[in-house]
């Protein structure tokens, strides 16, 4: 799966922000009927600083989403257990997963490593993944020995990896997942 793809499709996301906000009516009346109702408590206030976004959402419909093949009325028996190519709905989950952008805001680095590992092709770009995530032989071998602190671009990349896996499985608690543990 390109990254860029998912990086456009992540970038420009939307749940149409404008249309879930309240009007400014509405605003005015909810702090007039605060303040009449005495202090509010902090994660109130919190909340509406997290629903506040500074950057208006661009709406789904707007986004280049990439090319979801159709799936076959007569599947291969051989390719059963192959990949599977995302679907739609799970480019929307990825697209629409607030866990996501709220990794790609806190680690703006994030973007660039994912298109330098997005220009490589075949095995460079699987050892590219493997080095970025962390889990090449030498960095197995050296997390061995006694407790070693991973980079935080290493930790990011693979919170990254973990929120679009649980944004894909869509609730599916009983799939196959991602196990960082070196046990």
């Amino acid at each position: 799966m390109p990254f860029r793809q998912v990086l456009q499709t992540i970038s420009g996301l939307s749940v149409s922000a404008e249309k879930c906000a309240p009007s400014n009516e509405a605003r005015n009346e909810i702090t007039r009927l605060e303040s009449a109702a005495g202090p509010s408590t902090p994660s109130a206030t919190q909340e509406e600083e997290n629903v506040a976004d500074p950057k208006p959402l661009r709406p789904l419909t707007s986004l280049n989403w990439p090319y979801v093949p159709e799936e076959s009325a007569y599947p291969d028996p051989l390719k059963r257990d192959d990949p599977k190519p995302l679907q739609l709905p799970q480019y929307e989950a990825i697209a629409t997963s607030s866990q996501i952008r709220k990794l790609l805001i806190e680690h703006p680095n994030l973007k660039e490593q994912l298109i330098a590992i997005d220009k490589h092709r075949g095995p460079d770009r699987e050892y590219a993944l493997q080095r970025a995530l962390g889990v090449t032989r030498t960095d197995i071998e050296r997390q061995q020995g006694p407790e070693v602190q991973l980079p935080e671009d290493v930790v990011a990349l693979r919170a990254l990896a973990e929120a679009v896996e649980v944004a894909v499985r869509g609730g599916k608690q009983d799939a196959l997942g991602l196990d960082w543990d070196n046990e």
